[in-house]
């Protein structure tokens, strides 16, 4: 059995392969064994067609696929034209829920057309529990399967979005890249780095488009630091999100009934969310990539363990986490978490400093830096090196609006066939949760520094890329 919907936490110039491939061959045509698909019975990819352009993280010629034809139709002239994609989402649990209440509102722009939903618990699927978290949702024309590998071959959707535990993915990517599938994956997509990698091989090779589910990228004050820093050097990143276990949610997914978790908050459970580093920690990593625009080298982690005798009540992940990154242009990140019970506090800390420059996220984002002769005669005030790089008021970078255009994004590339507008793919994606899985690694060996090149494609690390026995 394979859980629910993924479940949200509160709170690029990337380097690439190339691909030329011929779709009507059929792509990747080897189903997995079958005793890797339990339940769901079938996989997905995160895809779409790279149409001659340069996208992060991979490059692929354009060949024709005919799963861009399913989302076109022609005018009276006869010439294509897009039309609304076909989209399903796998998972209906809270971070399901919110993209459903996206698309939902993307399919009254007709940018989508919400067409399945999948989950292996049939009450996640009923209209009624849906519409308390989605009013605008419509149970009319959306096909409802219990079975991941059904809704691939029905061929009722071109795209998907997949937002499963990450514990629970067992071939699903792979399978629908070979159906020629354009995927959407949430975030973490695997819990170990070996089936990451065979999902990613298995997109470029289907020669389909992808996205992960990092909406931080689609924030407009973060995109605007972005945008600030393209021409300076970054020398250190800090994020501090002190949250609670309190702030961790009751979940969809029935984890009691596969040995998960009692009461069903799996983001606070080791085995099932992967630590809230590689569940939560991974938007501070892949942003700190996004505002560099760099790519982690190095990491570095300690963690605070919660005592034994906690785990029953408040689950088994540490209380205190602080992972240094090591990145290719020179500079460093840090990320620090902190999880206690009983708190019900939540505050954050962000602060980026460049060559000449110290950037906050005040109510406005902010940069203090001098831009007149320097050393000025008079020290100046902060109010004079105080410069705005985004006006707020701002919203929050994990919140709905972001989540919308995340997916506007991804269904607009499909059907314009513009895949510069994606801002990460799944491929470009790897270098973000390859570094919280060295993170957890790196505690376990007592803080050591581990490079990613080596940890991704070395033997000494082989064994914690693969999935454990019973796992």
């Amino acid at each position: 059995m394979v859980g629910a919907g993924k479940d949200a936490a509160p709170g690029d110039a990337e380097g690439g392969t190339t691909a030329i491939l011929n779709p009507s061959k059929g792509g990747v045509t080897n189903d997995p064994p079958s005793n890797s698909l339990p339940s769901w019975e079938g996989g997905f990819a995160s895809a779409l067609y790279y149409h001659g352009l340069t996208v992060p993280g991979c490059k692929l010629r354009r060949l024709e696929h005919p799963a861009f034809q399913a989302s076109k139709h022609t005018n009276p002239e006869g010439q294509n034209m897009p039309g609304p994609l076909r989209v399903g989402v796998v998972g209906i649990g809270q971070r399901g829920l919110q993209h459903v209440n996206s698309l939902t509102q993307l399919q009254s722009d007709e940018i989508v057309n919400l067409a399945a939903l999948a989950d292996p618990y049939p009450e996640n699927l009923e209209a009624s529990k849906i519409n308390r978290f989605v009013p605008g949702y419509r149970d009319e024309g959306v096909e409802k399967f219990a079975s991941v590998r059904e809704l691939v071959d029905s061929g009722s959707v071109d795209a998907i979005w997949f937002v499963m535990p990450p514990n629970q993915h067992r071939g699903e990517i792979e399978y629908a890249a070979g159906k020629g599938i354009h995927i959407f994956a949430e975030k973490p997509q695997s819990l170990w780095l070996d089936e990451v990698l065979r999902q990613s091989e298995a997109i470029d090779a289907a020669g389909v488009l992808s996205m992960c589910g990092f909406q931080m990228r689609h924030d407009r004050g973060y995109t605007d630091i972005r945008n600030y820093l393209a021409d300076k050097w970054v020398a250190s990143m800090t994020m501090i999100s002190e949250g609670a276990v309190e702030g961790h949610g009751v979940k969809h997914t029935h984890t009691e009934e596969q040995g998960g978790p009692a009461n069903r908050v799996w983001t606070a459970n080791k085995a099932w969310s992967g630590t809230s580093i590689v569940e939560a920690g991974i938007h501070q990593t892949d942003i700190m990539r996004y505002w560099s625009d760099d790519d982690v080298e190095w990491v570095r982690a300690n963690y605070v363990e919660r005592p034994k005798e906690l785990h029953d009540t408040e689950g088994d992940n540490p209380i205190y986490y602080s992972v240094d990154y090591g990145f290719k242009k020179g500079g460093m990140g840090t990320v620090i978490f902190t999880k206690p019970a009983r708190s019900y506090y939540g505050g954050r800390f962000d602060c980026i400093v460049w060559t000449h420059g110290t950037i906050k996220l005040e109510d406005d984002i902010v940069d203090y830096h001098f831009d007149g002769d320097w050393p000025p005669d008079d020290k100046p005030s902060l109010e004079q090196v105080r410069k705005v790089v985004s006006p707020g008021p701002h919203d929050v970078a994990m919140g709905g609006d972001s989540t919308t255009d995340l997916s506007k994004s991804f269904a607009e590339a499909v059907t314009l066939e513009k895949p510069e507008l994606l801002r990460n793919t799944f491929e470009s994606s790897i270098n973000s949760l390859a570094a919280v899985l060295a993170a957890n690694v790196s505690n376990d060996l007592g803080g050591e520094k581990i490079v990613l090149d080596e940890f991704v494609n070395g033997q000494k690390y082989a064994k914690y890329r693969a999935r454990p026995a019973g796992a």
